[in-house]
């Protein structure tokens, strides 16, 4: 069986100097202006530090009586219920243990992402209850919802009961009939929003409700004494004393710095440029949602999603240099699904990187996602989500995935052929679409018939398309990466003043004694650089010319500080080290294995 993982490597430091460590994206398309004519959910995850990111398929599953859950390690011990639904798992796996960060579609269709929301006021009650609830939130949601609207039941009662750990955060929950949104404030405050059936909506890190109207009891769900303690903090005065119609969320429990702020601010702007046409820059105007004037696609949904700041195109280079824009530097993975009243037939398209960079993958999440998606099985994935287990973040060339991230390394620092690289993008997508009406109205058929016939025949397309596009992935960055090097040591301590040789072979087509010096750095992968800025690497300190492989051909020797080499590499794992060069005015970009040694404590 063929595993794979996506790798996604971020200096988290780096990136909480740029700001966009809190960078996740969320799109909603309500069923009366989707091109489907169902629900839309588009979703951007970010994250810093050295993520794994693979996809499972959790059987439902029956628990004995007095069964418990714990999650994060300090929180609330929570009762399992009798019997688990089945679900879809995008796993985020992080060193230190990822608590907000997966999503998930059920066997009953419920579909769940999530956007960061920090930085609340911090004079509000935030009473936890042992220690809170954090990602028992999303999981327990995704194994017993039976709808959007049942999932803000199970959320309601587990935050009454034990509180929320974290700061805040805006969980996007969709089924087949409707999207309902829950804006999460630590402690036991938070308001649920149904996403109206004509509206579009769109989330960055920031909670986004504004104008809610707490009397209208069918589309808005608020804890008990949200709105009285907004009053008593001085945070809200209704416009007529005892009528909460006029309710504004986000100015009672966020400061407005958080809307301000420029992560935040420059993807409201583009998104809502895109969704309505004009240019808002004022964070106090930017909507929660709107009624559109079009209905909008799945296409649209992925142009949002892969929409960068408007300075980006003029940076010299990376192509991602700032990283302020809706798709970014710490994008490690991109999905948009699309509804239907069985959830067999809810369609995914996922990319397996950076959005703009690499293809949306169709596929059927309850089918069960390609083997080749897989890290670990759903039970040791579970079981080690928070335990940071090093061996599990090792560099694995040989999985599949490995093909996507290999090319947004390559792709994004040759910039000048990302025109290219869209082209590329459409004409792939092109191909792995052109059955999908065909293969769902099958499926339906075989649903209609035999259950087990029809997931086996999905399985079969998501299988397929994966490996499409991991084939074409594969071919095209080795035609864009063909060049080698090669590192003098197998494992290194990250020191000052211990050195590191890194050789770049030269070969038929390439002299390597030829690059530009003044241009040459190494380190961590592209998608470690917060900035997108090629100084924060490491610069040689020495060169020298020697055919290090005896093929008759002069190669460079490049020496390097372990120090400056190590940065933003996790100790204890076997890293891949990329060294980004230029020839005769041309990009090259190629890598090796490096394990870094676990920093020895001093004296």
């Amino acid at each position: 069986m063929r595993k794979a993982i996506l790798l996604s490597v971020v200096a988290t430091a780096t990136l909480a100097a740029a700001g966009v460590s809190y960078a996740c994206s969320t799109v909603v398309v309500g069923k009366a202006v989707s091109q489907t004519g169902t629900v839309l959910v588009g979703h951007n995850e970010d994250n810093g530090g050295r993520i794994y990111s693979a996809q499972y398929y959790v059987p439902p599953a029956k628990h004995k009586a007095g069964e418990m859950i714990e999650f994060e390690e300090g929180m609330a011990r929570i009762p399992q219920v009798e019997q688990t639904l089945g679900f879809y798992w995008a796993q985020t796996l992080d060193l230190t243990g990822a608590s907000y960060s997966d999503s998930f579609v059920n066997d009953k269709g419920v579909v769940l992402v999530s956007n960061n929301c920090a930085q609340i006021f911090p004079d509000n009650d935030q009473k936890l209850n042992e220690g809170g609830i954090g990602y028992g939130i999303r999981r327990l949601i995704a194994e017993r919802a039976v709808s959007a609207r049942d999932a803000i039941r199970v959320a309601s009662e587990l935050l009454a009961k034990y509180g929320y750990h974290a700061e805040g955060r805006t969980y996007t929950i969709a089924d087949t009939k409707e999207a309902w949104q829950l804006a999460i404030h630590k402690g036991n405050v938070w308001v649920a929003r149904r996403v109206q059936d004509n509206e579009i909506t769109y989330i960055p890190n920031n909670f986004m409700m504004n104008k809610i109207d707490a009397t209208d009891k069918e589309n808005v769900i608020c804890s008990p004494g949200l709105i009285e303690n907004a009053i008593a903090k001085g945070r809200y005065k209704p416009a007529k004393e005892g009528v909460y119609t006029d309710f504004n969320f986000r100015e009672a429990y966020q400061p407005l710095t958080r809307r301000a702020a420029e992560y935040n601010q420059s993807r409201n702007m583009l998104a809502w440029r895109f969704i309505t046409g004009k240019t808002i820059t004022d964070p106090d105007k930017f909507p929660y949602s709107v009624v559109p004037n079009r209905k909008f696609g799945v296409e649209d949904v992925k142009t949002i999603l892969r929409t960068h700041e408007d300075s980006l195109q003029v940076n010299d280079g990376w192509y991602h240099k700032r990283g302020i824009g809706i798709c970014r530097p710490t994008t490690h993975e991109s999905e948009v699904f699309v509804m239907n009243a069985k959830p067999e037939l809810i369609r995914g398209y996922r990319a397996m990187a950076l959005p703009c960079e690499t293809p949306y993958v169709p596929f059927y999440p309850l089918a069960k996602p390609d083997a080749g998606t897989s890290f670990l099985t759903p039970i040791r994935a579970t079981v080690d989500h928070f335990k940071g287990v090093k061996s599990h973040f090792d560099l694995r060339t040989d999985w599949p995935v490995w093909s996507f991230i290999r090319y947004v390394n390559v792709v994004d620092f040759q910039n000048t052929g990302f025109k290219d690289n869209v082209k590329f993008l459409a004409d792939l997508e092109k191909t792995l679409y052109k059955d999908e009406a065909k293969v769902e109205q099958k499926a339906a058929e075989l649903l209609a018939k035999n259950r087990k016939e029809a997931m086996a025949y999905l399985y079969r397309y998501n299988h397929k398309s994966f490996e499409k596009a991991q084939e074409a992935i594969e071919k095209r960055v080795k035609s864009l990466s063909p060049h080698k090097m090669q590192i003098d040591v197998s494992s290194v301590e990250p020191a000052k003043g211990r050195l590191v040789e890194i050789a770049l072979l030269s070969d038929k087509t390439f002299d390597a004694t030829k690059i530009d010096l003044t241009k040459t750095h190494a380190g961590v992968s592209r998608s470690a650089i917060g900035k997108g800025d090629i100084d924060q690497m490491a610069g040689a300190l020495s060169s020298k010319i020697v055919d290090v492989n005896k093929d008759g051909r002069k190669d460079i020797v490049l020496t390097f500080d372990s120090l400056d080499l190590a940065k933003g590499l996790p100790t204890g794992v076997l890293n891949d080290v990329w060294l980004y060069t230029y020839a005769k005015n041309k990009p090259v970009a190629t890598f090796a294995p490096l394990f870094i040694n676990e920093v020895k404590p001093t004296k």
